[in-house]
């Protein structure tokens, strides 16, 4: 089992992120609204959706979403929440990011470093041969990552902290081109210690800039945050990579 089959589906996963920042999430859709006019759009995939933040805020915006998670409680949670408000012409799904579907979208979106899981680089850029399969002549793709040159140059080593009466120890370190973050939890309420582990592959805009060439992805903007800076790979806090297939 991959590392992010088994930590995305535990529920400590919810207990410990549960505090991300929605109003974040909010910016980032307004400004792929506003400034890239992703209201010419009227359908749109959210490769990668986790809980669903993304996908509800494009759907309130009056976007019709599919979002698809690898992970089955992501989804499950996505789903609640979208019953709970009442949402309409929203959907997930469980699948792999590198299979593609039967469909066809107006726009694909990859958020919040939803890419670079892989072991392999080959296995990362085939996300993109996904992508085309299922984009239309001339749709939108837009990835937001990490600013790999800035993490490798300020990254904590170390953190901890407790919620819900539960412990936390977070170590990080670079190794093999890729950031890896080990968390370990404690005390009572998880019946001793659980070790989780995430890793994220640490490319640079280059490494983009070839891949998607390859594929007929031409890159549009790219952005350093979520204000619509242009990016500087030396203090930006994102790499927002915003392309479109050429016909």
């Amino acid at each position: 089992m991959d590392w992010f089959e088994e930590w995305f589906d535990s529920p400590l996963y919810e207990k410990l992120y549960s505090n991300r920042d929605e109003a974040e999430a909010v910016q980032l859709v307004e400004l792929l609204i506003d400034e890239l006019e992703l209201n010419k759009c009227s359908k749109i995939l959210d490769l990668g959706c986790g809980r669903g933040r993304h996908s509800i805020n494009l759907n309130k915006r009056g976007f019709s979403v599919k979002g698809i998670d690898l992970s089955r409680q992501a989804i499950k949670t996505a789903r609640e929440k979208v019953e709970k408000m009442g949402l309409d012409n929203i959907r997930f799904e469980v699948r792999d990011m590198r299979n593609p579907l039967d469909e066809s979208f107006d726009a694909i979106v990859n958020l919040f470093t939803t890419f670079g899981y892989f072991e392999s680089d080959e296995e990362n850029a085939s996300v993109f041969d996904s992508v085309v399969k299922m984009l239309k002549p001339d749709g939108i793709f837009v990835l937001d990552y990490l600013n790999a040159k800035k993490v490798r140059e300020s990254y904590r080593p170390s953190d901890s902290g407790e919620f819900q009466g539960i412990h936390y120890d977070i170590e990080r370190y670079i190794s093999n081109g890729s950031i890896f973050k080990e968390i370990e939890f404690s005390g009572e309420r998880v019946n001793g210690e659980r070790t989780y582990s995430e890793r994220v592959k640490l490319y640079p805009l280059e490494w983009f800039q070839e891949e998607m060439a390859k594929r007929n992805l031409v890159i549009d903007h790219v952005y350093g945050d979520y204000e619509g800076h242009a990016y500087d790979p030396e203090t930006s806090s994102r790499l927002l990579i915003i392309s479109h297939l050429k016909e």
